[in-house]
């Protein structure tokens, strides 16, 4: 049963996010990978945006292609 003998890491992570060497850094860009995602995320987002704004304004000037 892997799930009894699993360490508790809980104090760890509460340490590592609490430190004051992080105190600078925004809280949902100190995890190791969490740079990745929210880049990841906004250049979705981003391309989203991008894409039907350029949309729009083509049917705005009625252009068909």
């Amino acid at each position: 049963m892997s799930l009894v003998t699993k360490p508790n890491k809980v104090q760890a992570h509460q340490r590592f996010f609490q430190s004051p060497a992080n105190a600078n850094t925004l809280l949902f860009l100190r995890g190791p990978r969490d740079k990745l995602f929210v880049y990841t995320t906004f250049l979705v987002l981003g391309t989203g945006l991008v894409g039907s704004l350029y949309g729009a304004v083509k049917m705005a000037r009625g252009q068909k292609n």
